[in-house]
This record gives C-alpha cells, structure tokens and sequence, in this order.
C-alpha cells in the first residue's frame, strides 16, 4: 500500500469518526444533563412535599406527596424483594398489603431493607403490627424495571419477587390495589433500615459523566481537526 493510500484511508476513518462517533459522544453528554435534570426535578418534589400530611384519600396526591393514614396490616401474607442492597449487603425489602380505614382498596407498603441469609432458603421472619396503627410516609409511584426471569410463586408466605407488578399481584390475591407505593417515615418494623432516598444517582454524577463524556468529544475534534490540517499541509508541501 502506498503513502497515498495509506494517507487517503486515514482521512476517511478520521471522516467517519467525525459522521458517526462525535455525535455519539455529544449524545450520551446531553443524555446524562437531561437525567441530572429529572433527578433535579426528583429531590424537588421531594423536599417540597414535606408541608402538610394528607390522607389517601386526598385528589392532590402525587409522587412524594407526605400521607398519613390509619388502617390494617395483612399479617398473613406478605413479600420480599429480592437482590436490593444496603452499603454493599445483599437483602430484601419488605412490602406488606395495608387496608387503610374507610377504603375497599389496599395499599403496598415498603416496610425497609432486611439483610439475606447466606443460605438463600432461609428467609427473614417478621411480624407485622396487630390492629389498627397509623402509617405516616411518602407516596412513590409503582416502577417497572427489567428484570431476568419471573418472581416464583409458593405455596407458602412470604411470596418472594423480582419486581412489584400490580396487576400480577392483583390476580394472585384477588384484591384491588392502589396504583402506590408508601415508603414510611417512621420504622414499623424495628429491624428494617429506612434509609430511603429519592433517586439512586443524584445529579451530580450525572452532571460529572456528561463533562467526561463532552471532554472525550472534545479531544476527539482535536484529534480529527489537527490530523486533518497535517495532512493537508502534507498533500501541499508534496
């Protein structure tokens, strides 16, 4: 191969990097800003939901809204989700079905992380509060994840599961749910840790990968722009 094919196919790489791997890279910087945005926009609603307490029955509730209502645990029949961690431990949360007073709907309620036994067929054992006691919490929407494979479904409780579905869970147990989830402020559970937060990656980090991300496209255009220049002081010094 000669120095002018060599030279000419150089170009063209050079060329296809500008077409194709530049607005990749600026892609993925203006991706992650937007998600440092609704991150942004998570903790707001977080910290802006702190004012009043209102009941579920309430028409202004939205995500994070701040509740507070009275009603009854199923001390029967409970789940564990399955793979969440805590500072590097492996372990459940658990989610319990809460009738609040006065309503034919229930609610799931995340009663906080436990840790795994290391043999994966011991599960936590728990007790759920008898009679009627008073859940205080923040209202979070019912998310989606993908997930490898489905939650198995026993013969005894508690149920283990992947992820919550709610019309899955409504088939299995014949009942009507509240399309929420309540996270509480204040412990049911005395084992169970309620470190909750709004968003798994604060804005920051987002913010931090889009700068590297920009920083890569930007070395990339120099590259592309000062090997384009030699060569073009090449091919008119020849």
């Amino acid at each position: 191969m000669s120095k002018v094919q060599s030279t000419r196919g150089f170009k063209w790489m050079l060329i296809i990097m500008g077409i194709f791997v530049l607005p990749g890279l600026l892609a993925l910087g203006i991706w992650q800003l937007g998600r440092a945005e609704e991150k942004q926009v998570l903790m707001q609603q977080w910290q802006d939901s702190d004012e009043v307490a209102k009941r579920l029955d309430h028409r202004s509730l939205q995500q994070f809204s701040l509740i507070r209502h009275e009603g009854v645990f199923d001390r029967e029949r409970w789940f564990l989700l399955d793979n969440r961690t805590r500072q590097g431990k492996v372990g459940y949360e658990i989610v319990a079905l809460f009738l609040p007073q006065e309503s034919e709907r229930h609610i799931l309620v995340n009663l906080g992380w436990v840790s795994a036994d290391q043999d994966r067929g011991i599960l936590p054992k728990i007790e759920l509060p008898k009679g009627v006691v008073t859940v205080r919490g923040r209202l979070t929407e019912v998310s989606q994840p993908l997930v490898l494979g489905e939650s198995l479904w026993r013969p005894t409780w508690p149920q283990r599961i992947q992820r919550i579905e709610l019309d899955g869970l409504e088939q299995r147990l014949g009942l009507t749910l509240m399309p929420w989830v309540i996270r509480p402020n204040e412990p049911v559970l005395p084992e169970a840790d309620l470190s909750w937060s709004p968003a798994v990656m604060l804005p920051e980090k987002h913010q931090a990968y889009a700068v590297q991300w920009f920083a890569m496209a930007g070395v990339l255009m120099l590259l592309i722009g000062w090997n384009l220049l030699r060569m073009r002081r090449e091919e008119a010094g020849t």
